[in-house]
């Protein structure tokens, strides 16, 4: 069963490091999630989940935390090759934090991958846009 689990390596697991990742990162928002995300100079990816408290049972806050995981873990590289589009660079890693708000646990994988996908390759496009105004490509 261990197989498909995230291994420390693969997480944010500090307050410290949830704390950078806001206060150095950028984010966007979609309907039901807040993504903060932080890049960084090695290459390895970790993820931080955190589901709303306005979710309010605790039931329908870990489906939410377990629709976030099995997104990062199937789509790991799907991610990390939609945002290199958008900087022009291939060599960094990324801190990622997923918020899911009220009406998250109600979705489906496929729409949970299908959204944040989406705000992905918008970022992606934002990134790029503001890369050519200010003439440098995103660190």
């Amino acid at each position: 069963m261990r197989r498909f689990a995230l291994s420390k390596k693969d997480r944010l697991r500090t307050d410290l490091e949830f704390q950078a990742v806001r206060r150095q990162g950028k984010r966007f928002r979609t309907k039901n999630f807040l993504v903060n995300y932080l890049v960084r100079e090695d290459s390895q990816l970790r993820l931080g989940v955190i589901a709303s408290s306005k979710i309010k049972k605790a039931v329908a806050r870990n489906r939410a935390k377990r629709l976030l995981r099995e997104f990062f873990r199937l789509n790991r590289k799907e991610i990390k090759s939609i945002l290199a589009s958008g900087m022009k660079r291939d060599d960094f890693g990324l801190d990622l934090i997923f918020v899911a708000y009220p009406g998250a646990e109600l979705l489906k994988y496929q729409e949970v991958r299908d959204e944040l996908i989406e705000g992905f390759k918008k970022e992606a496009k934002r990134l790029k846009r503001d890369a050519e105004k200010t003439g440098s490509y995103f660190n």
